[in-house]
């Protein structure tokens, strides 16, 4: 088999999908997202929302142009998706967020129209370019550039599918944020505190009762979240 494909039993844990009905699945291309974060789309059509049965049928429907990712088209099956990202059904006029359930893996839930508008996405790194300009490295592997005072740490609620920021959320004090690693993934919880480190020890955040290290954090409303969770799971 083709290094297009990855066995079901070793594909990874993030990708909610029955492991053992068949050996193989759609391996996502590079992009956006790394492997343990996005699942390629015709394994969403197939696997999550069940619109079809074989990844041959879930060609079909993407070659027909029934599928947005972003807003945009996408006729790619292995075109991944992750956290964050919109995926549309036009004719079907449903659309579904990205999100990690309390289990830590990929789900998605239904939002309205209007929320298919937009999306969050975290600033990952920052830097000066040619001219001047601040570029902006984003969570999905986007960049954008913004003039305006922005760190790591802090979201952006931007458009889609043209990506212009419509909201700063700041990584702070009193944020509401998505658990992405660890003993608490999949909850959404008030930032209590902020440890900087002075080391190569990664930054530690305070919630109520526990902590966890920044690069689990994704802050996601300044007093209450502006995305929806999948429900909690046993």
């Amino acid at each position: 088999m083709s290094s297009d494909h990855l066995k079901r039993l070793v594909a990874p844990r993030s990708w909610n999908i029955a492991r053992k009905e068949n050996v193989w699945t759609t391996r996502p291309m590079p992009g956006k997202h790394s492997l343990e974060g996005a699942i390629p789309i015709s394994t969403i059509l197939r696997d999550y929302l069940q619109l079809c049965d074989t990844n041959r049928e879930a060609k079909i429907i993407l070659h027909a142009g029934d599928v947005l990712i972003d807003q945009r088209v996408t006729r790619k099956p292995k075109t991944p998706v992750g956290l964050m990202d919109v995926v549309s059904l036009p004719k079907m006029k449903k659309h579904f967020r990205a999100m990690i359930d309390n289990h830590g893996r990929i789900e998605f839930v239904e939002v309205k129209p209007a929320e298919s508008k937009w999306k969050l996405v975290r600033v990952q790194d920052k830097r000066i370019i040619k001219g001047g300009k601040t570029q902006l490295n984003l969570h999905d592997g986007t960049n954008i550039l913004y003039d305006k005072k922005v760190k790591t740490g802090d979201v952006l609620q931007i458009t889609l599918p043209d990506m212009k920021v419509k909201t700063v959320i700041e990584f702070k004090k009193g944020a509401q944020a998505l658990i992405t690693g660890g003993a608490h993934v999949g909850s959404i919880s008030k930032v209590k505190d902020i440890e900087i480190t002075r080391s190569t020890k990664p930054n530690l955040v305070m919630y109520d009762g526990f902590r966890t290290i920044k690069t689990y954090t994704f802050v996601v409303g300044d007093k209450k979240a502006m995305v929806s969770l999948p429900e909690v799971k046993v």
